[in-house]
């Protein structure tokens, strides 16, 4: 695993690794602006495979994302609904994951606008969400400072970017709006009732 320290004399070098690694179906933890998380390319098979064996997660439960703006989740999913819209004014960038409709028929992505500038310019680089799923075994607690990842995170990841300790609080609230009304799947940083006017 290599390890580098996010400061701003090297934040693109950073992103420029994170990109080439994620590409070639790596490895990369880094952090938002609630936690660290590690993402894969979302559309890489055998990259999914190997974060799960390294979460120990179910591999039915589905990988969160991270995009750089609206466009791009337009890409890959049908924003059409108004509410995708209202809630993008409102919430996007920061802790809202919202559970959308593939484009392609092929099921749903669940994604959000990173607040955290080096999240969002990796999935710029990458021109392509990027899974961003909590540093952490499944069902353990996140990670707000690379100390506390435990050997075997460490050892299943190909980069670590170190940029300190995180702000942590509450992970992002997952909405799904693949129903009338909206599904509130996981009540975060974003209280239900503050969503209120869009289920």
């Amino acid at each position: 695993m290599k390890i580098i320290v996010g400061t701003s004399q090297n934040t693109e070098t950073a992103i420029s690794k994170s990109v080439r690694i994620l590409k070639a179906g790596g490895v990369v933890c880094y952090p938002t602006e609630t936690y660290y998380a590690l993402g894969i390319d979302p559309w890489n098979a055998e990259a999914r495979e190997r974060l799960y064996r390294i979460k120990g997660r179910a591999a039915e439960k589905e990988l969160p994302c991270i995009a750089a703006d609206l466009p791009m989740i337009a890409r890959r999913c049908d924003v059409s609904d108004p509410r995708v819209t209202a809630l993008a004014a409102k919430f996007w960038p920061g802790p809202l994951t919202l559970v959308l409709p593939m484009l392609d028929g092929s099921g749903s992505l669940a994604v959000r606008i990173s607040s955290h500038p080096l999240a969002r310019s990796i999935s710029a680089q990458m021109q392509s969400p990027v899974v961003s799923t909590s540093a952490n075994l499944s069902g353990e607690p996140a990670m707000r400072e690379p100390a506390q990842l435990l050997p075997s995170i460490r050892s299943g990841i190909d980069l670590l970017i170190d940029s300190g300790t995180t702000p942590g609080g509450k992970a992002s609230t997952i909405l799904s709006l693949l129903s009338h009304p909206a599904e509130v799947i996981r009540e975060g940083a974003i209280a239900r009732e503050d969503l209120e006017a869009f289920l």
